[in-house]
């Protein structure tokens, strides 16, 4: 069966045996209502899909024909499922009633209008949400975009990215968190666990890249999704104003992306440990950023994760950088290193410097 990989939860994501090694078919992401408490959670390695399913598997949902089930998190289900009036594939996401507490209802739904209105060509799209049976008792499930392939994190499991697919993800990625900052939403959870790599390159890059799960997203005006006043998002990618107790803002997510990045290039979590000693790193030390990289990429990054977040680029600013790079390595054929590198940086660096990034 082809690799999938879908919007499906913010708990580690159960997989079926033998994805540990990368292949085969896989869930990321997360959609509305598996949400982490706080930032006391790590990723911890996948495990066998084992989660008793403890309400009767249905055959429809709608005018959806489940096909089979490919996950199942603390509170829902999720099945592949063929939309029978498009002909087309498509995830379906079925809560668990029993699990359903008010709270989690009003929390659902805000999340779903969120996902709603949010239309990108980087974000794992929403295409319809609906009861299965009466409204007052029925099981609430999202439909939504299935994605073949897998998730950034299992992809760097077998090693590092190429400067190139880097750029491409970088590009994507950014793109999409521009676009939701522009509609006054911080997605606060920007990790390689919610970023899915399609197998379908597309729009001239090497790998399509789409960010997922909105599980712990909040308004820029302050207005939260999820959480009750706790730091929200995953320890080793949190920025220092979340470790420090503050709001996030659309310079949060840049950091985030940041340490992504640097993890794509080399391969290693900047920040590891305890979720405790992975939040406060940050606030010790800048990220180590590798000298064999390109000088401009490692001014990007140094800039990207600046501990004020004044300094950092706009998610705007960064997607158009890895556009141009990704334009440079096309003409090149390769990106330059080191000092050879100097020379046709200063363009590039003319355009990053003025948001004041400094290497560490």
């Amino acid at each position: 069966m082809t690799d999938i990989a879908t919007q499906g939860f913010a708990d580690p994501p159960p997989v079926r045996s033998g994805d540990l090694a990368g292949e085969g078919p896989t869930i990321s992401g997360g959609l509305p209502g598996d949400v982490p408490a706080g930032f006391g959670r790590t990723d911890t390695p996948l495990a066998p899909l084992t989660t008793p399913i403890t309400q009767p598997v249905p055959t429809f949902v709608g005018r959806y024909a489940i096909r089979e089930l490919i996950g199942a998190g603390g509170m829902a289900d999720v099945y592949l499922a063929t939309d029978t009036q498009l002909g087309r594939d498509v995830a379906v996401k079925l809560f668990r009633a029993e699990q359903d507490t008010p709270a989690d209802r009003l929390r659902r739904e805000r999340e779903i209008q969120l996902l709603g209105d949010l239309t990108h060509l980087g974000l794992v799209g929403i295409y319809d949400a609906g009861f299965l049976g009466p409204e007052e008792a029925g099981r609430r499930f999202i439909v939504m975009e299935l994605v073949r392939g897998r998730s950034l994190a299992q992809r760097l499991a077998r090693g590092p990215l190429k400067p190139r697919q880097v750029a491409d993800v970088g590009a994507q990625i950014a793109d999409a968190l521009a676009y939701i900052h522009t509609r006054s939403v911080v997605h606060r959870d920007v990790k390689p666990e919610n970023i899915l790599l399609s197998d379908e390159p597309a729009y001239g890059y090497t790998l399509t890249a789409k960010l997922a799960d909105f599980g712990v997203a909040q308004f820029i005006d302050g207005t939260r999704l999820t959480g009750d006043g706790s730091i929200m998002g995953t320890a080793a990618y949190i920025s220092p104003e979340q470790a420090r107790g503050a709001e996030a803002g659309p310079a949060s997510d840049v950091y985030s992306l940041g340490l992504v990045m640097l993890e794509a290039f080399s391969g290693e979590r900047e920040y590891s440990g305890t979720p405790i000693e992975a939040a406060l790193a940050r606030l010790h030390r800048p990220p180590t950023i590798p000298e064999e990289l390109p000088e401009d990429w490692q001014d990007l990054i140094a800039a990207m994760t600046a501990d004020d977040p004044d300094a950092r680029p706009t998610a705007h600013d960064v997607a158009a950088i890895m556009r141009e790079s990704i334009h440079d390595m096309a003409a090149a054929s390769g990106p330059r290193r080191g000092s050879a590198a100097r020379g046709g940086s200063a363009r590039r660096r003319g355009s990053l410097w003025p948001f004041g990034g400094t290497r560490g």
